[in-house]
């Protein structure tokens, strides 16, 4: 039986030049360790300096970021084609 990083790895990403998720640069800091902590992915990390980053190309697009925090960053489905195809469930 797979575990789940082995099934998350048979994923496909396509990576785009415009990036469907963008951080703010004054996110509250509250909002920023929400961020980091829902993240299925890992896609948010805080810096040493306390500033919230995203790698966009790592996203699962699960839209978990979207329900609980609705500001200070920008999320939406990447453009047709980019994003994640998940090969397993």
């Amino acid at each position: 039986m797979k575990g789940v990083e082995q099934r998350l790895a048979t994923n496909r990403f396509v990576t785009d030049v415009e990036a469907h998720l963008e951080v703010d640069a004054g996110l509250d800091p509250a909002l920023g360790r929400v961020l980091v902590a829902i993240c299925p992915a890992r896609v948010f990390v805080q810096e040493v300096s306390g500033r919230v980053t995203a790698d966009a190309a790592a996203c699962l697009e699960c839209g978990a970021c979207a329900v609980l925090v609705t500001q200070g960053y920008r999320w939406q489905y990447p453009r047709g084609g980019m994003g994640i195809a998940y090969r397993e469930g």
